[in-house]
This record gives C-alpha cells, structure tokens and sequence, in this order.
C-alpha cells in the first residue's frame, strides 16, 4: 500500500540523491533513483534515510543489489562509478552523526541525564509524602502524646494521666 504521506512533505536533504539520473531505460527515458526505488515498490525516501545512515561502503552494496534486482526489461545494470556517484549524493551529515560512536553517546547522554535526575528526585519527593501522609493518618503509636512531643515536653503525657 503506497504511503498516505504526501512526498512534498518529506526531508528534502535527499533530493539530489532520489532525483539523480541512474541511466537510460532501453526505450530511451532517463530513469531517476527515485523512479527505480518506487518500482521496487519501496518508500524512496525511507531508503535514501536507510543508505545514509550506512557506511559508504555498505551503502554502496545495497544500493548495487537494489538496483541489480530491477527487471533487465528496464535497464542494464548500473556501473560501480554510477553506484559511486549516487552514494555521494546521500548527506554526509546524517551519515556521520550515525555511525560516529563517540557522538550517538555523547549525544544521548547530555539529553538523558537531567531527565534522569528529574525522575529521581519526583519519586524520592512522592516517596517522602506518602510516608509522611502513612504517619499522619496512623496517629501517635499509644494513642497519647506523639515521641517527639513527649521528647520536647516531658510533662505532656502527664496532664492527660499516663
């Protein structure tokens, strides 16, 4: 089922790759990255996201194999520098910011921590009240003069008696 999203929506950092000629077709049309993928009925714009989070050299087999796989009806097969060409087309920017491994870390780690410590301190906090509502409702232990009263009036539990 083709994608209910309209592609003039979709991230436009892709266009040079998906509109980039691959080759003629055998009846003389040029036929486009974008044209090729649709007709291997995959979301164009998915697998250019796909390729470029890919290291150059994984990028560049998928793409052969998935160029490789259309009907030779179409096309010949495209060369490794067309292949080559296409794949330095995909922006070096996502693909770096994927596959740098210090940057993914170092990235989610400067999001994550204060958010981790604001769910810390919101439980402790909720923590804190529900024990202190638990002591509340409970009352002193002996129904007379809470510990702590007693401890800073001693005379406290005298005057009811005890």
């Amino acid at each position: 089922m083709a994608s209910a999203i309209s592609p003039f929506s979709r991230e436009s950092a892709f266009d040079p790759f998906l509109f980039s000629q691959i080759g003629e077709e055998r009846n003389g049309m040029s036929l486009s990255v974008l044209s090729a993928l649709a007709r291997l009925e995959l979301d164009p714009w998915d697998e250019a996201a796909s390729l470029s989070g890919m290291p150059a050299r994984a990028a560049t087999e998928r793409l052969t194999s998935l160029l490789c796989s259309l009907p030779s009806s179409h096309m010949e097969a495209p060369t490794s520098a067309t292949v080559a060409r296409l794949v330095g087309l995909l922006p070096q920017v996502a693909r770096q910011e994927v596959w740098s491994m210090g940057a993914a870390v170092k990235h989610k780690s400067k999001t994550s921590w204060p958010v981790v410590i604001y769910f810390i301190f919101a439980f402790a906090t909720m923590c804190a009240e529900q024990i202190a509502e638990r002591r509340e409702a409970k009352g002193p232990p002996d129904g007379g003069a809470s510990p702590l009263v007693s401890l800073i009036h001693p005379d406290a539990g005298k005057a009811r008696g005890e």
